[in-house]
């Protein structure tokens, strides 16, 4: 009986719609009590609180350093754990309050705010105005399950905060002074930052809901213990992510982690999402959103595309016959360099305007439409090569610091020692098919036994390039010059623009470029 009821208990601490950690716990324990007073030889364990967060902690590290390499987020220069520093947390909480400015209540440690702000120099609200430090709901946000009514009442004032709580029966606790507990939210930032950085940081940044209580009583914790005024220069506040307009939320169900935004949209066209909107303000993901930055994205690229065939071509006829390269401007060499100081200058004060990226990305836009005039209008890649690699290594550095991968990367997109790209593989497989196309191009114009196979190889450098790499994302255009443009897209989209080619050319609509049987145009 006594383990019938126990069983029932945990089955209904199980289906409680949100269970405490000590319910559970509880239930567990008794559940292990009861089979073992049945005299069952294997009675269940009972969960090691400590070791399960220290391993669900580490899960979540593993899985969030997954989601950033995705998203081509480089990786910081240190990690610092809240588990690993828990002594240097007691020890910074010990010299705050030797400097007066924290007390202990029932095993909780609270840092004294009237105390801080009576001090000479020092000022708790530096970020918020003073409506928010009378704000209940903000104070409780920042305490947590601390907040409750038996806190509360060990505070000498609403708004002091825990620097170190007294841990319940079944929470994770380390030794301190003050027993058995574990640190309080913010003390975690303060002590791990002043261990790396010192006592005073030039930027911190985080989310706009960060701004008040954690920032506040962060910069509040460092300059209490180094009893000094100043503990960062500057705050960055990245504003809210809204789906669909509606600021995303678990309880409104409309949450999206970074692995299911990838299943639809790439690393990179999730980065012009970003760069579209000011960091400061609130950002919206929605359909409409993600469709102007995929448009946006698909524009960049073609353009890498073209430029990065450009150099290529213009690379080979410098080898072939380098006396035949122009080095001497003309009034379109020339009107390309403006646009190219001129767009520099403009990025660059678009970005010391509180990192206004939507702007910087217009700006570039343009510089982008004023190298593809000048391709359009001076189609000979013996001319202008010089300032289009000037353009090139700019467009390069400032999509480096936006951390999107292109086309023209000298080495294609980063990847490691040991494997290609995607981008070196296409760059690969698209000179292959050159250097073959050109062979066959050559047997069929010298005639003789050789042109019946050089028709076939033809063909075959067509179907590669119409059907084979479209179906793996891989657009592929033949120029006069005899390297092919290529760029990767998604296979849908260079699909459909591959079947509108077959069937214009089956109409008689277009003219089919570089077709079995046919000789490409004199460059």
């Amino acid at each position: 009986a006594a383990l019938r009821e126990a069983v029932e208990a945990a089955e209904a601490a199980l289906a409680a719609p949100k269970p405490t950690l000590l319910e559970l716990v509880g239930a567990q324990t008794a559940l292990r009590d009861a089979a073992a007073a049945a005299g069952m030889a294997s009675p269940p364990a009972v969960c090691d609180v400590q070791t399960a967060f220290v391993k669900l902690t580490l899960e979540q590290e593993a899985s969030f350093f997954e989601d950033m390499a995705a998203l081509n987020v480089r990786p910081p220069d240190a990690v610092t754990r809240v588990t690993d520093y828990v002594p240097e947390i007691v020890s910074y909480i010990e010299t705050i309050a030797r400097n007066g400015y924290c007390y202990e209540a029932n095993g909780s440690v609270y840092f004294d705010t009237a105390a801080f702000t009576s001090s000479e120099g020092k000022v708790y609200g530096k970020l918020v105005d003073a409506s928010a430090l009378a704000d209940k709901e903000l104070l409780a946000e920042g305490e947590g399950a601390l907040s409750a009514s038996s806190a509360e009442a060990d505070k000498r004032h609403p708004s002091d905060f825990a620097l170190w709580k007294a841990s319940k029966p079944g929470e994770p606790a380390w030794p301190s002074p003050w027993g058995e507990g574990r640190p309080g939210w913010h003390i975690e930032c303060s002590a791990m930052m002043s261990d790396l950085l010192g006592g005073e940081v030039d930027i911190n940044a985080g989310g706009i809901d960060l701004k008040f209580p954690h920032h506040e009583n962060q910069m509040a914790q460092v300059e209490a213990h180094y009893d000094c005024c100043k503990a960062c220069n500057y705050f960055w506040h990245s504003g809210h992510l809204s789906i669909d307009g509606l600021k995303m939320s678990k309880s409104l169900k409309n949450f999206i982690t970074i692995r299911e935004a990838l299943e639809t949209y790439s690393a990179r066209q999730l980065r012009f999402l970003f760069l579209l909107q000011k960091y400061h303000q609130p950002m919206e993901y929605s359909q409409n959103s993600m469709a102007a930055a995929a448009d946006l994205e698909r524009r960049f690229g073609a353009f890498e595309a073209a430029l990065a065939a450009r150099l290529r071509e213009a690379d080979t006829a410098a080898d072939a016959a380098p006396q035949e390269v122009l080095h001497r401007w003309g009034d379109q060499e020339r009107r390309l360099n403006d646009a190219l100081v001129d767009k520099r200058a403009a990025v660059h004060a678009a970005l010391l305007d509180c990192i206004d990226t939507p702007s910087a990305v217009k700006r570039l836009e343009q510089l982008i439409r004023a190298a593809n005039s000048y391709m359009g209008e001076v189609p000979q890649p013996q001319r202008g090569a010089t300032l289009l690699h000037a353009v090139a290594r700019y467009y390069r550095r400032v999509m480096g610091a936006f951390g999107v991968e292109t086309a023209l990367d000298a080495a294609g997109a980063a990847g490691s020692a040991d494997s290609a790209t995607p981008l070196q593989l296409t760059e690969a497989v698209s000179s292959f098919r050159d250097t073959v196309r050109s062979i066959a191009i050559e047997a069929k114009r010298s005639g003789g036994e050789g042109a019946g196979l050089a028709d076939e190889v033809l063909r075959v450098c067509d179907a590669l390039r119409d059907e084979s790499l479209p179906a793996l994302g891989v657009r592929i255009e033949d120029r006069p010059s005899g390297v092919a443009q290529f760029a990767i897209d998604e296979p849908q989209r260079v699909l459909a623009e591959a079947a509108r080619r077959r069937e214009a050319a089956a109409s008689g609509a277009a003219a089919s470029c570089g077709s079995a049987g046919s000789l490409p145009e004199a460059a």
